[in-house]
């Protein structure tokens, strides 16, 4: 079997003794892996592996110590197999660079199992433009998440200014009371992000992820500005206790924010009288989620769009919501079908009704 030219046990693997002669690496069961029959110079051999050296000079090393070159190169397949083995090896500069986003580039090389795809990954949301529609206890916590995660552009979008209940962990702060939202929103970036944010611009048709903050929709709220055919969004809220994210729409290749209201209305016909009255809804300053609650829905959410965006994995919230609420704390997930009537989807393809 092929060995890495520069074997690199992943640094983020802790290795542990389980006895004198067992060295376990990594935690998880998917990820670890045990070595047996450890010796002292084994064991100064294996925690060499940092990828400072080639193949060849790694078997040299093993044969200094006094261990024999096949039980060396056994071990070393074994690793490789095993998945704890970096593709290539990691450049400690790159690292040293990467400062407060390290831990996403380490997390973002572990998905990837390739220091260069990780580095390109972290690069690509450099350059991705997200835009948050309301500037409140959801908006401006996920936006801080977001822009701490290394993305590089974030707008806001809102008319309001701050009240006092706006203010909450990692978003608005109560300085900011009587300021335009949207200013106090990006100030807020600016203290958790050393990120350029002064060439943010509030334009939904350029976003790559338009995000859906106000804590109610009619019907689909981007049909008056014309974006749904267009532009990727996400849904986030806090109604009536529940943290409710999604559905995410890819328009038309996914259900849409239509589809949700019409299925809706399909198991309650007074549904859109409804709605009507919750978004005119006066005094809604009592109905602000807590601290837990808008912080759950933020760091919920910044998981969907970063799983999105990265494409490491298939969005949970794609054509579903994902909610939750206390006192048992359990994810749900309800799925939100194209609708048969909307037509939102490029193919006419027959979807079932759901009762949501």
């Amino acid at each position: 079997m092929a060995l890495r030219p520069r074997p690199t046990i992943k640094p983020w693997l802790p290795k542990v003794w389980r006895d004198h002669e067992t060295l376990q690496i990594g935690i998880d069961p998917t990820d670890g892996v045990l070595v047996s029959g450890v010796d002292a110079a084994t064991a100064i051999w294996l925690t060499g592996l940092d990828g400072s050296r080639t193949e060849a000079e790694t078997l040299a090393d093993a044969e200094a110590v006094g261990l024999d070159i096949a039980t060396a190169v056994r071990v070393l397949s074994g690793l490789s197999r095993s998945g704890v083995l970096l593709s290539t090896p990691i450049d400690t500069q790159n690292l040293g660079d990467a400062g407060a986003l390290l831990p996403e580039l380490v997390s973002l090389i572990a998905a990837h199992a390739s220091p260069l795809d990780g580095g390109q990954a972290l690069t690509a949301r450099s350059r991705l433009h997200i835009v948050i529609d309301g500037a409140n206890r959801i908006g401006v916590p996920l936006g801080a998440l977001l822009a701490a995660s290394g993305v590089g552009r974030l707008s806001f979008l809102d008319a309001e200014y701050v009240r006092r209940c706006d203010a909450g962990v990692g978003g608005l702060s109560l300085e900011d009371e009587g300021e335009p939202r949207v200013s106090a929103a990006q100030h807020a970036l600016r203290r958790i992000s050393a990120m350029d944010q002064s060439r943010t611009v509030a334009s939904p048709q350029e976003a790559d992820l338009l995000i859906l903050c106000q804590p109610w929709s009619v019907h689909d709220p981007l049909q008056a500005r014309g974006l749904s055919d267009r532009t990727a969004h996400l849904a986030v809220a806090v109604r009536d206790g529940t943290v409710v994210i999604g559905p995410l729409v890819l328009p038309g290749r996914t259900s849409c924010l239509r589809c949700a209201e019409m299925h809706r209305t399909d198991r309650d016909s007074r549904w859109p009288a409804v709605a009507a009255q919750l978004v005119a809804a006066p005094n809604r300053a009592v109905h602000e989620p807590t601290n837990v609650l808008s912080t759950l829905a933020a760091a919920l959410a910044a998981g969907q769009v970063l799983d999105h965006l990265d494409g490491t994995r298939v969005p949970d919230v794609l054509e579903a919501t994902m909610e939750l609420r206390p006192p048992d704390w359990q994810l749900h997930r309800r799925p939100w079908p194209p609708h048969a009537d909307c037509g939102c989807l490029e193919t006419s393809t027959e979807h079932a009704r759901v009762a949501g």
